[in-house]
């Protein structure tokens, strides 16, 4: 069977594919959600082994982001709870089962496969203050619970880079728990670059399985770049007032020109901002040009305006446009982003999203192995 999945040609599909077509199923659980990246990559994989895809329970505390994958994933979705992942799992890995934990275990037996992608802001790179010992790093745990609850047979779990320098060493923590539970544990570093997603995206997978898999990603490996993913839709912000077409108004509008009248990649020193200019910092890339022939650089809620990073166009003098920002991001056309009230919520919500190739991946990897049987 053929590695390719998720490429450059699904990108601009515009009708849903029938993701409910087949007699057998992949029971799909989803926690921190987001709007569905990790699910959408895992139901195409389920799709190329000719199976449907029950989606039992996807959890996501963002309303707009639940209410993107509710609309979204409507075909398949069973149960969708839009609110704080601690009401339906209140304790943590060894601990005694609370009510709410029965409820949930009872409620979700034979699961197939997990995802996860607990938040990365306290990892980030971007929060200087916090960053490893942010609470908000504890919901990493949160997943274990389930693992230990509901017993699925493949987990996947997504997060920034950096979550190897945590505080408290939560991999180390939840991969000594999971193999104590009888799970095989992968730590996995995905450059997406290398996978044909044109984004110079690193993230950080631990994966847990109940049979031991061959994680190798090495068949899937292609290169993408800009032009790959967007030049089709390069003009499509001409004559339209549709927020995922149009990139945001700029303050910036001389320094882009400054770009493009002396094709600069990068704007002089002397031209930044008080704040960036004559100082030591660390964001080189802020107010810089994207490359036509080169992957674009991680895509942040900041993919709006040139001070946030690396987000002018390289061909138009503007900044990436939500449709654009998504498609490198790895989501096709058909896949609503429809369900935002505001400009912000809705760069947040792409910038957050997980590219759908990665679970696409490993999940294509986890079917092929159950082929093998």
């Amino acid at each position: 069977m053929s590695n390719e999945i998720c490429n450059n040609e699904w990108l601009t599909e515009r009708d849903t594919p029938n993701y409910k077509q087949f007699p057998n199923a992949l029971n799909i659980v989803d926690l921190f959600s987001g709007c569905g990246g990790l699910t959408l990559g895992a139901i195409e994989a389920a799709k190329k082994h000719q199976l449907s895809s029950n989606i039992k329970l996807a959890v996501e505390l963002n309303p707009q982001a639940a209410s993107t994958y509710e609309k979204n994933f409507s075909h398949s979705l069973s149960s969708i709870f839009k609110g704080d992942i601690g009401e339906l799992i209140s304790n943590y890995p060894g601990d005694q089962l609370s009510e709410a934990e029965m409820k949930l275990q009872s409620e979700n037996t034979n699961i197939d496969v997990l995802l996860a992608g607990p938040p990365c802001q306290g990892h980030s790179r971007l929060n200087n203050h916090t960053r490893s010992k942010d609470p908000r790093n504890k919901l990493y745990l949160k997943v274990i619970r389930f693992v230990e609850l509901c017993k699925p047979q493949f987990v996947i779990i997504e997060n920034v880079l950096n979550i190897k320098h945590d505080s408290d060493d939560v991999l180390t923590t939840s991969a000594d728990f999971l193999k104590g539970i009888g799970y095989t544990v992968d730590n996995l570093v995905v450059k997406t670059a290398e996978f044909g997603i044109a984004q110079k995206r690193v993230r950080h997978i631990q994966v847990a399985s109940l049979r031991q898999l061959d994680l190798s990603l090495v068949s899937y490996k292609s290169k993408s770049v800009l032009s790959d993913v967007i030049a089709d839709i390069i003009d499509n912000c001409e004559n339209s007032k549709d927020t995922f077409e149009t990139p945001s108004k700029t303050k910036h509008t001389e320094r882009i020109d400054y770009l493009f009248d002396n094709n600069m990649y990068d704007l002089p020193n002397d031209l930044r901002p008080d704040c960036h200019k004559n100082k030591s910092h660390t964001y080189p890339t802020s107010y810089g040009r994207l490359s036509w022939d080169k992957p674009s650089t991680t895509i942040t809620r900041g993919f709006s305006t040139m001070g946030q990073g690396r987000f002018v166009h390289p061909l138009r003098r503007r900044t990436l446009t939500p449709h654009e920002a998504a498609r490198i991001q790895g989501f096709p056309d058909f896949f609503s982003f429809t369900e935002y009230k505001t400009r912000g919520n809705l760069h947040l919500m792409i910038a957050n999203a997980v590219p759908p190739k990665i679970s696409a991946m490993l999940v294509d990897l986890y079917l092929l192995s159950l082929q093998e049987l």
